[in-house]
Formats: structure tokens, C-alpha cells, sequence
């Protein structure tokens, strides 16, 4: 059930504030209380302790006579009606021996002490002969004053309550007004309006920072919406020319019947625009699976130099076909990482620089130590990149120019995975390039620090192994293959 923000923070201040307003009430009218009904003992009680006195210095005087003096020298006592004051003296023996009025009927206390009884407050003094005095005053006018003051405190407290209720909706309303226009800048961003956001300008303090935040997470919603787009995009059509190929050789092929050379030959054309497909699929799985994180690498020491060996040596057969040379120099590092996929990596790149070279051009892969990294740099001789391609090369699909088309047998993306191989084992990637005079590709990547254990513990070729060089530097040298014309 959906419970308005309003609502609850108003019935939360209702709570606080109607219990702040009552315990403020109660400690007032209590404080109030006590305050008057001190008032009533110490006045009962001063004139409790005269009356004693007096009937104690006019001990041998009749009680009548004594009671008359009393009443005049405190006119209270004096005067009719049963609600006045009243005072009642009683000997050692607890006989009545001293009486403000006729007809009382006040029962012996025993003792010095304050009591209430009914609607009278009355106060017991004792004399030096051992006898009592009570005097009792009727609390009604005090009771009534008591509850007007309450009844007082009630409704100003009921109308504070109201007033602060007003107050509070109204500020709540205000206060909750920047969160309705983020709701409502929210609630109109869409899939055909991604560019609609908040406006931080007309939002305060916290709620400012919250509305940047929500634009920051709207740019990269945009953002991501529009690579997704353009990666489906992007794909749909670069699997549509393989997949028209294989159609329009099928197709062909079965019009009519064809000797067996011609058969090979569509073939062959539908095992090249299959095998296309399938790299793309590969690569569009790969990168799935990496923006998914489901994909897990292995964490091994592995030996740079060694992987951009087996690379090279793996590529030969390529670079004799485009007679380009291949080299590699630098020591040899140790990392932690896949090994397969590092292999991948300069697979890739190796192979870029391989296709994109002019004939008799070269690709050499420099190995170099940059304090608690490793640096691998790809450079070649090639037809290089324009400046303003530069930031977009490792975008799936991206493509360059002409040179870089379908016919070289790329997927585009290769790059895309190539990042992310390096960006998931803690590197990065960088490349820097002239049109007409190559590119350098240089891949950063973390080393395995060094371990030093005292000189006389190992030999020189342990402790070689151990800081992961070797004196042996990295050199391979491929000569072009030459090809009749």
C-alpha cells in the first residue's frame, strides 16, 4: 500500500510534538500544583503554630474566651458558612479543650502532621504541654483555580497543535517539493527521451546532490542505451553481409547444375562468410560474457617474453603471406595473469599490425621495465591512424576508413576485447599514431615485485629467477617470404 512521505513525516511531528507540548504541560500545571498547595500548608500552618502559642500563654483563661481572641486576631475563622477555615485544639488527654465554631467534627489526628481530607487541607502543630493543635482550610477555590489553569494549558496546547499542524504541512509541502520535480523529471525520462534531466539549480542543499547524482546516473543510462543501440546496430549489420553471401552463393549454386570446380568455388565462399559469422558471434559472446562479469580469469605467473614468443611464432606464416618482418626485444618479466588471455592480446595486435603494414614494412614487439609495471609495446611501419580516430578505435565496430574494411577479415572487434583482456588484469592500453608512418600500441601492465633473499642463501641463476629476468635478451627475427608475382 503506498504511504505518502507527507503523511509520515507529519504524523511523526504530530507525535513529537503533541508528546514535547504534554510533558511540557504536566511539569507546568504539576509545578504550578505544588507551588499553591505550599502556599496553603506554610499559611495553615503559621497560623496553627500562633494559635498554639496563644492558647498556650492563655493556658489559665476560659476556652470560649481564648477561641474569641483567636477569631479576632484572624478574621478567617470569623464569619459564617462551612467552607470557612476552622481551627480545633485538644488537650494531653485528647479532650476538646479549644474550638473555632460549634458543631465540628474533626477527628483526633494523635500526632504532629499535614493530611487531606475531602476537599479540606489540615495541619496538625503540637504545644510544649502536650497538646494539639489542627487547623483545616476547604481547597475548593484552590481546586477551582488549579483546573481553570489546566483547562487553560489544554487549549492553548490544542491550539499550538493546530497551528504547528498548518506549519507543518505547509513546510513539509515545501520541503518535499524538490523531490515531486525529481519524481517528475524521473517519470518523463524514457527510451525516446533520454536527454530530459533534473534541474539541480532549482534543488536544495542534500537534494541538490541527490538531483547531480541522478543526472550522473541518467548520462550513464543514456550512454549505455545508446552504445547498445549502436552495438545491435552495428552488428545486425555486419552479420547481414556474411549472411547475404552465404544466401546469394546458395542460391546461385542451385539455379542450375555446375561441374565440380564450381561447386568447390561457392564452397569455399560459403566457408569464408561462415567462418566471418562465427568470428563475429565469438567476439559479440566474448564481450557478453565480460560485460556480465561471468567470465573468470586464471591468476598465474607468467612469462611475458615467452607468450610474445609463441605469439610471434604463431604469426609467422601471416606475415611471410603480407612480407612483413617480425621482431621482439626487452628482458623477460614476470606478471600474474591468464596466459591464454594475454596471448589473445598481442595476438591481436600483432595481427592488426601485420595487415595494415605495406610490404617490406616491419612489427617489433619491445619489452620494457617501468618500475612496478610492465610496458609491451607493439610498433609497425604501417599505414597508421588519422588523429581524430584515435579515441574511438577500441569501440566495437568502430571502423576507420577503407583499410580497414570487411576485406582485411576483421571483425572490429578485436580492439574492444583487447581492452578489456588488459583493463581486467589491472593494465591499460594506450596507442599513438601518425597517418602514412605506423602506430605504437603500448600495453601497460602490472609486475610481480621483486623478491630479494640474501646473497649467500641462492646462486646467481636462483636469484635470477626469483626477480623474473634473465640476462638473455628477447630477439626474433622473421624474414618475408617471397612470392612469384
Amino acid at each position: 500500500m503506498f504511504k505518502s512521505i507527507r503523511t509520515t513525516l507529519l504524523w511523526w511531528y504530530v507525535v513529537i510534538l503533541v508528546g514535547t507540548v504534554g510533558l511540557y504541560g504536566t511539569v507546568v500545571y504539576y509545578a504550578l500544583r505544588r507551588n499553591v498547595l505550599t502556599q496553603v500548608n506554610d499559611r495553615i500552618r503559621e497560623q496553627a503554630v500562633a494559635i498554639a502559642l496563644t492558647w498556650e500563654d492563655n493556658a489559665d483563661e476560659k476556652a470560649d474566651a481564648v477561641a474569641f481572641e483567636l477569631t479576632e486576631l484572624f478574621p478567617v475563622f470569623a464569619g459564617e458558612g462551612n467552607d470557612r477555615p476552622y481551627f480545633i485544639g485538644w488537650k494531653k488527654d485528647g479532650t476538646v479543650g479549644l474550638v473555632s465554631r460549634a458543631g465540628l467534627e474533626v477527628p483526633f489526628p494523635g500526632q504532629v502532621c499535614y493530611r487531606t481530607r475531602g476537599m479540606w487541607r489540615e495541619i496538625t502543630v503540637g504545644g510544649s504541654d502536650g497538646r494539639l493543635v489542627l487547623v483545616g482550610e476547604h481547597t475548593g477555590t484552590v481546586r477551582a483555580e488549579l483546573s481553570g489553569y489546566l483547562q487553560l494549558l489544554l487549549g492553548s496546547g490544542a491550539a499550538v497543535l493546530a497551528l504547528a499542524l498548518l506549519g507543518g504541512w505547509f513546510f513539509s509541502g515545501r520541503v518535499l517539493a524538490p523531490i515531486h520535480r525529481i519524481s517528475r523529471a524521473a517519470s518523463e525520462i524514457s527510451g525516446s527521451n533520454l536527454a530530459r534531466r533534473i534541474d539541480v539549480g532549482k534543488t536544495e542543499s542534500e537534494l541538490g546532490r541527490l538531483a547531480g547524482t541522478l543526472n550522473s546516473a541518467f548520462d550513464r543510462l543514456q550512454k549505455t542505451v545508446e552504445q547498445q543501440s549502436r552495438f545491435t546496430a552495428d552488428a545486425s549489420h555486419e552479420l547481414r553481409t556474411p549472411v547475404s553471401i552465404v544466401l546469394a552463393t546458395a542460391e546461385q549454386t542451385l539455379a542450375k547444375d555446375r561441374e565440380a570446380p564450381e561447386y568447390r568455388e561457392s564452397l569455399e565462399a560459403v566457408l569464408r562468410a561462415a567462418r566471418r559469422m562465427k568470428s563475429i558471434v565469438d567476439g559479440l559472446l566474448a564481450l557478453t560474457r565480460a560485460d556480465s562479469g561471468s567470465v573468470t580469469l586464471e591468476r598465474d605467473n607468467v612469462d611475458l617474453a615467452e607468450v610474445v614468443e609463441e605469439t610471434l611464432a604463431l604469426l609467422e606464416p601471416l606475415a611471410g603471406e603480407h612480407a612483413v618482418t617480425l621482431s621482439s626485444s626487452g628482458p623477460r618479466p614476470l606478471i600474474i595473469g591468464d596466459r591464454e588471455r594475454i596471448r589473445e592480446v598481442f595476438t591481436n595486435l600483432v595481427t592488426n599490425a601485420i595487415r595494415y603494414n605495406h610490404r617490406g614494412g616491419t612489427v617489433a614487439v619491445v619489452v620494457q621495465e617501468n618500475g612496478t609495471h610492465v610496458e609491451a609495446k607493439v610498433i609497425d611501419t604501417g599505414i597508421g591512424i588519422a588523429e581524430e580516430h584515435v579515441p574511438h578505435l577500441f569501440e566495437r565496430f568502430y571502423r576507420v576508413d577503407a583499410a580497414r574494411t570487411r576485406a582485411a577479415g576483421g571483425s572490429g572487434l578485436g580492439l574492444a576485447i583487447t581492452k578489456w583482456i588488459v583493463e581486467s588484469h589491472g593494465g591499460s592500453i594506450t596507442v599513438s599514431s601518425r597517418e602514412g608512418e605506423g602506430s605504437t600500441f603500448t600495453v601497460r601492465l602490472p609486475r610481480i615485485s621483486e623478491v630479494r633473499p640474501p646473497c649467500d642463501a641462492v646462486d646467481s641463476s636462483t636469484a635470477r629467477s626469483l626477480t623474473g629476468t634473465t640476462d638473455r635478451p628477447l630477439t626474433r627475427v622473421q624474414q618475408p617470404i617471397q612470392h612469384p608475382s
